[in-house]
């Protein structure tokens, strides 16, 4: 049993006076150095993967550590190096790869005593100047704190040391991938550098440096870039959209600002809304989505606009209006055309509230079913076409216990022309030759301009048909045998009940 009334402090006393070796265990089972290293590698890890996605690389707000700088003129500029400086703090800091690195004094490049001394450009040539950030291990030969001589004395740990050197990549901008795992890079400067001129002036010195990295000043910089990317609506005093109430497809105006940031999108209560034409920075222009008035009521419905940056609400309301309304110009229904009787089914919306009326002209139609909210179906009424007229366009209207909408396309109606019919004996004679005349017998013969074929060849018209009798002469060309008779006018076609024999 352990001694849980004691402090870790006395518990480490006790074991000094008495002798023991600590063994830390976990659950019966011997916590090994290496696994601590493990543990403390996976956590690291994971803090650095964290602190590089959402901070980034660079030097804190006030620090200006790892400024490159020209050696001094006077007895400095004599070689072709450069100096790393610790800022106006005495200390310098950098962040990069999630691992701060420290530079306490001012160093020279050359005093790096790197396998890769600077060089003189043959050509005008840019160097690009980087820092190399790893970790690296120290044990008890190093720090002797490891060894711990004032309690277990035996040496339990290796430690990770934050390590840099700053290297350049002569002739290129961009910086090489990292030779080994656990190596980051951040950029700290360009060199220019003249074709043979071997030292470096501070003019030839460009800083690359990401600066004021703290995390207040990356939420400014994300507001400052959502305010001037986000879209936003007017102040209350100018109308952030007209009208403020309107039906299905009415076209709204928006007005404010960034509307021409990316991909916009307009929302009345949560639907997405139709745009009309392309925005502009101040003004977008969306139609009112269907499916805001299921109860056939008004609604008050919040409308917002919205970019891949964010997305601002508008501080009023909108009142969708529960009337019906045709589908848009061009297809309100289907047939456009049609006589008396013909089924004609209309499209638009909230068309499903109460028990709908719907009239052609000043004609009530028949409603065919039950209607839906986006559908109708019924029958074209007499009546449609004036006196003298032989065809009329007239709008149709629709009427709900909301309101009346009438569209804007015309429907054509047409004229219920009686249809062709042969008689008991359809012709007579029942055979003969080409060009012998026949008499066909039957009824509505003379609507509009009547045609005769024997099989698919024309026959001539003898003298002007009567409703009831229609004269032709065989036609030529027909070879012997039977033959079918049809009748064609303006209200159809008809075709004998029994064959003609053409004789040779």
């Amino acid at each position: 049993m352990g001694d849980y009334s004691r402090s870790p402090q006395e518990l480490l006393q006790k074991s000094r006076e008495q002798g023991y070796v600590g063994i830390h265990m976990e659950q019966g089972v011997p916590i090994l150095d290496r696994d601590l290293n493990l543990l403390q590698d996976l956590l690291a890890s994971t803090v650095r993967d964290i602190v590089t996605r959402y901070i980034g690389n660079g030097t804190a707000q006030g620090d200006d550590g790892f400024k490159i700088e020209a050696l001094p003129a006077q007895g400095g500029q004599n070689q072709p190096d450069f100096r790393i400086t610790t800022g106006t703090a005495g200390t310098g800091t950098c962040l990069v790869g999630g691992i701060e690195v420290r530079i306490a004094q001012e160093i020279t490049y050359s005093s790096q005593h790197l396998d890769d001394p600077l060089t003189t450009p043959a050509v005008l040539r840019k160097d690009l100047v980087y820092l190399d950030v790893s970790l690296v291990e120290e044990d008890g030969a190093v720090d002797r704190e490891l060894l711990n001589s004032e309690d277990v004395g035996v040496r339990t740990s290796v430690r990770l040391k934050p390590a840099w050197v700053v290297r350049v990549r002569e002739g290129s901008e961009e910086v090489p991938d990292p030779p080994e795992a656990g190596h980051a890079y951040h950029r700290l400067a360009l060199l220019t550098r003249p074709a043979g001129k071997a030292t470096i002036e501070q003019s030839d010195i460009q800083d690359l440096r990401t600066r004021r990295l703290t995390v207040s000043h990356l939420e400014t910089r994300l507001s400052l870039m959502e305010r001037l990317l986000t879209p936003r609506f007017t102040p209350e005093a100018a109308p952030e959209f007209t009208p403020r109430s309107g039906v299905v497809n009415q076209p709204v105006i928006f007005n404010g600002g960034n509307f021409d940031v990316g991909t916009t999108r307009v929302f009345f209560g949560g639907h997405k809304a139709d745009p009309e034409g392309a925005p502009t920075a101040t003004t977008i222009v969306a139609r009112v989505p269907a499916g805001l008035t299921p109860h056939g009521q008004p609604e008050q419905v919040e409308v917002s606009i919205a970019n891949d940056i964010g997305g601002a609400t508008a501080s009023i309301k909108f009142t969708v209006l529960p009337d019906p309304v045709f589908a848009p110009a061009g297809g309100q229904f289907s047939p456009d055309h049609g006589v008396p009787q013909t089924e004609v089914v209309l499209f638009g919306f909230n068309f499903g509230f109460g028990t709908p009326e719907v009239s052609f002209g000043d004609v009530r139609a028949e409603v065919v079913g039950s209607p839906s909210a986006t559908e109708i179906r019924v029958r074209v009424p007499d009546g449609l076409i004036p006196p003298g007229a032989e065809i009329a366009d007239v709008p149709v209207a629709v009427r709900t216990t909301a309101g009346k909408t009438i569209s804007q396309d015309l429907f054509k109606a047409e004229p219920n022309i009686p249809k062709p019919t042969f008689g008991p004996v359809p012709f007579t004679p029942k055979l003969g030759q080409v060009g012998q005349p026949v008499t066909l017998s039957g009824t509505n013969f003379n609507v509009g301009t009547p045609k005769v074929f024997f099989g698919t060849t024309e026959a001539q018209i003898q003298g002007a048909p009567t409703a009831t009798q229609i004269v032709v002469k065989v036609p030529t060309g027909l070879a012997a045998g039977p033959v079918d008779v049809k009748v064609q006018t303006q209200g159809g076609t008809v075709i004998s009940p029994g064959k003609f024999t053409v004789q040779s």
